[in-house]
């Protein structure tokens, strides 16, 4: 693989564990919606297993009545993990694994639909100053037109930078835009997902990236 200069990360389900706090808020969402029909867990499999067209043509169809609302209570939902952020933990490894890329000499980046307060404020908790960019609060649908300015306002090639991430909308986002992309399996989407929407790569631990990189 030709010389990375940028490893770009999604942060929720990838470097922050704030899945339990968001799984607690889709729930929160789906009795809203009235989804009587379906267990929690039955709910989670669903949300961890389709992206979130599928769920609006599916199980999660009659969100389409109240989208605006939906929308609204995954804003509000950011907004609260605020006062959570010193209690969110990294998945195991990925700290270490965050300053090794470092000592490597790789450039890190972090692009994500969260608020950059809240991603801020995790870096901050944890000392972990050594992230050359950060950009929150791209749309829920919008990450590619953001990584297209990405590439343009810091020069950069295609196949000089590789993305990180977890969900489906990470997939479709770089796959519009032409750059790779590693899944993780220990995200928000299946591993099986993740394949299915034509992940580049899948890891199931943070060391193995480095077996990709050196192809």
């Amino acid at each position: 693989m030709k010389k990375i200069k940028y490893i770009i990360f999604d942060f929720d389900g990838t470097i922050a564990d704030t899945l339990p706090f968001s799984f607690q808020k889709f729930l929160e969402i789906a009795h809203m919606l009235h989804l009587d029909d379906l267990s929690e867990r039955q709910i989670i499999k669903e949300i961890r297993s389709k992206s979130y067209q599928e769920l609006l043509k599916g199980s999660f169809n009659r969100a389409w009545l109240k989208l605006p609302y939906v929308i609204k209570m995954i804003k509000d939902m950011q907004i609260e993990l605020e006062k959570e952020m010193n209690n969110i933990k990294f998945f195991p490894g990925v700290k270490k694994f965050l300053y090794e890329l470092k000592d490597r000499g790789y450039k890190l980046a972090i692009i994500s639909s969260n608020r950059v307060e809240n991603i801020n404020k995790f870096i901050e908790f944890n000392k972990l100053n050594i992230f050359d960019f950060i950009h929150g609060k791209t749309d829920l649908f919008g990450k590619a037109g953001y990584l297209k300015k990405f590439l343009k306002d810091y020069r950069l090639k295609k196949n000089e930078v590789i993305y990180i991430g977890d969900e489906i909308r990470d997939v479709e986002a770089c796959k519009k835009v032409g750059i790779k992309i590693i899944g993780v399996s220990w995200g928000m989407h299946t591993a099986d997902a993740l394949e299915k929407a034509k992940v580049n790569y899948i890891i199931k631990k943070p060391s193995e990236f480095f077996k990709i990189i050196s192809k």
